[in-house]
């Protein structure tokens, strides 16, 4: 298993080597390939820049060796190092220890998991430690005792992690932990679960927003090429009657810019743009935009803005926190905070607007480091826009199909993901990814609302790329070992797919600003896990789906774990009436030529029907279940439907009709029935509210503002 005249073949092998156990350092697998070189890169790097100068480092690197042997995810592998790492730097510092030699589990990680060192640590803490330490021992001393010759064993067993003789139950802080965690869900979820349809409508309002600063940026960069006009181009246009508000904007490019502020620029950077040369040769160039100012153009109530400005006034884009005075960081990181971006305990400063991708959200270097220079506020469109679209396409598929985050990254464009039935001359779609735990990909019902924001990413994707077919890529988040195709996949930009981190980025952006906070008055970031509860929840607890159902839409296994999903949140438990929210609406086509029909669901369709009927028409929408019905063919505020505008006619009937009905029970007596009757209206009331608001953001998206140009 060892060679130790044989180097392995990664770049860091130079750092590591005389620094840790040669023995480990050669380790090798079964096919005689060194575990150095298997390790992901990142996980090296961490190890390098955390571990290696410490006492436990040899521990740390055999279980990371491991770790990868077992072709554990990439981000498991190191948060599950960085704690371990963390933690025995806080035991070792405060038992003033050297070396493992020193270190008893018995003594030292006990008394810290009973609270007598660092009280100040969460339960969770507690839990989350021991929990990883009893995994990461036991598995590095089952893989040394299957995979190494007898006589090798005794001497790897030294770099082994002692197993504890304790256990979860001996501690308070489980329990403690575990109800912790679900009380802040709960709290968490009671905050959003009211406000889904208007977190979404939101979301449709600020990209028809970003649309039109975009369609007028294009437009500015028009007319200066047709009219060769000098730069600055001021320019300037109305948003819709609703709004009531004008924007003022400049037009910028690099040379422009330096030539208009070359009091401020050193003189290098002026020879450089009159020769036309490094940072400001015409391949280098590009356009962006400098905000002035919003104003009220009929009365003179507040004015709103742009909603992101302030994210730019404050300088919170990308890593915001480098060059800045220790002043400045405090200042910024308690506003961050005040917003819920971070956590009480978070060591560094939180960064919930980088997204870590080039060309999403994240501006262009020279707009960064000349910011300061410019009157207004200067910003590049693209990367805006680009993490809007995204943004809302997410926000979408989570507040309506309730998926995981790894499960929308899988989404592409593929016969094999994207399908549709066909049911009376109107195609009806469905994704199809592997949820969690699974390798077999399983189907997601999704709304003709879904697809047009698909259809949308697609085509500003193949802008983006000025080709007619959106490129194969590697999938690079989670369990990227079971998608080692390179697939089309929709969350991409610049050839690399999207990880985590690019879509909280997205999803945040799209959202600031929207002030959602707890019963005890602490603020609450929308994450999408938390609307994955908030699904859960407002489809068992407001619309009286059965878990059963729920339990399939959500891809649970256990029923136990839909049932603590979807639990009444202290809200609801204080209402008397359910209430009816987050109703799935619009359609729109996606290309043809992307989406094909399989044989096997068209010959399943009439099976369909005989449950409840897929896409049968239903009041006020389409019922789109494929199951048995939910709620007993109750299909106002069902959570199976998906309304339509068109038929808001049907639910003007149904109003009408309570009124009738209710009439006809009050005089003869029965009261249950006339509570039946005024469910039945103000369901139908609930539901067009929110057809109203769709129609609001569809009428926005027609809107062309007039631009008007200062030469």
């Amino acid at each position: 298993m060892t060679a130790a005249n044989i180097a392995p073949n990664s770049p860091f092998y130079s750092q590591l080597v005389g620094k840790v156990e040669d023995n480990i350092l050669h380790l090798q697998d079964k096919r005689n390939v060194f575990l150095l070189d298997k390790l992901d890169a990142r996980n090296i790097k961490s190890f390098i820049n955390n571990s290696l100068q410490q006492p436990w480092n040899n521990h740390i690197l055999l279980i990371m060796f491991i770790c990868g042997d077992k072709q554990l995810d990439t981000i498991t592998i190191k948060n599950q190092i960085l704690a371990i790492n963390v933690r025995l730097k806080n035991i070792f510092n405060a038992f003033h220890l050297k070396d493992m030699d020193e270190f008893r589990v018995e003594i030292h990680l006990y008394q810290y998991l009973r609270g007598i060192i660092f009280p100040e640590h969460s339960p969770n803490t507690r839990r989350e430690l021991l929990k990883t330490y009893k995994s990461m021992a036991y598995t590095t001393k089952k893989w040394i005792s299957s995979r190494l010759p007898i006589e090798q064993q005794a001497y790897f067993e030294r770099f082994l992690l002692d197993l504890p003789s304790f256990n979860s139950r001996d501690f308070s802080f489980s329990k403690l932990a575990l109800d912790a965690r679900h009380n802040t869900r709960k709290s968490e979820t009671d905050a959003i679960v009211d406000s889904l349809s208007h977190i979404r409508a939101e979301g449709h309002f600020r990209w028809n927003q970003l649309q039109r600063l975009r369609t007028a940026f294009l437009k500015a960069c028009e007319e200066i090429q047709k009219a060769k006009a000098k730069l600055p181009l001021e320019f300037s246009y109305d948003e819709p009657e609703s709004v009531g508000e004008r924007f003022y904007f400049r037009l910028w490019d690099k040379p422009s810019f330096v030539l208009h502020h070359q009091d401020q620029f050193p003189a290098s950077s002026l020879k450089a743009v009159q020769r036309c040369s490094g940072d400001y040769s015409p391949e280098k160039n590009h356009y962006f935009v400098e905000f002035i100012k919003a104003e009220r153009v009929k009365d003179e109530g507040d004015i709103e803005g742009l909603w992101f400005m302030e994210l730019f006034v404050e300088g919170l884009i990308s890593q915001w926190y480098k060059n800045e005075t220790e002043k400045e960081t405090k200042r910024k990181r308690e506003w961050l905070l005040s917003w819920g971006y971070g956590g009480e305990n978070l060591a560094g400063n939180p960064e919930p607007f980088y997204s870590k991708h080039k060309g999403i959200l994240t501006p262009n270097k020279f707009i960064s480091r000349y910011q300061d220079k410019a009157d207004g506020v200067l910003f590049d469109i693209e990367p805006l826009y680009a993490a809007t679209t995204f943004g809302l396409l997410s926000l979408d598929i989570f507040t309506t199909t309730g998926a995981r985050l790894n499960e929308l990254l899988q989404l592409s464009n593929t016969k094999e993901c994207l399908k549709w039935v066909k049911v009376d001359n109107k195609e009806h779609f469905s994704f199809y990814v592997a949820p969690k735990g699974r390798h077999q990909v399983e189907p997601f019902y999704i709304s003709e609302q879904t697809t047009k924001l698909i259809s949308r990413v697609m085509k500003m994707l193949l802008e983006h790329y000025k080709s007619d077919k959106i490129p194969k890529v590697e999938y690079r988040d989670d369990r990227k070992h079971l998608f080692k195709e390179l697939k089309p996949y929709f969350f991409q930009y610049h050839n690399k797919a999207f990880q985590k981190n690019t879509i909280y980025a997205c999803l945040r952006f799209l959202l600031h600003g929207l002030r959602m906070e707890t019963q005890e008055g602490k603020p609450v970031t929308i994450k999408p896990h938390l609307l994955r509860h908030a699904f859960a929840t407002e489809a068992v607890q407001r619309r009286d789906m059965s878990i059963d159902i729920v339990a399939k839409i959500l891809h649970h296994r256990n029923l136990t774990t839909t049932a603590y999903y979807s639990e009444p949140t202290s809200s609801i438990i204080g209402e008397k009436v359910d209430e009816l929210h987050d109703i799935i609406s619009d359609y729109i086509d996606i290309d043809e030529a992307v989406l094909r029909n399989p044989k096997e669901l068209e010959s399943a369709l009439e099976e369909y029907k005989d449950k409840v009927g897929v896409f049968n028409n239903v009041i006020g929408g389409t019922c789109v279940t494929d199951r048995v019905c939910p709620i007993k063919m109750a299909c106002l505020g069902c959570q199976a439907k998906i309304p339509q505008p068109e038929k808001k006619y049907e639910l003007y009937e149904v109003i009408e009709l309570s009124n009738d009905l209710e009439k006809r029970y009050k005089s003869l007596g029965l009261q249950v029935e006339v509570k039946k009757a005024r469910m039945m209206r103000k369901q139908a009331k609930n539901e067009l509210k929110e057809i109203e608001l769709i129609e609001a953001y569809r009428k926005e998206q027609n809107y062309e503002p007039q631009i008007h140009f200062e030469k």
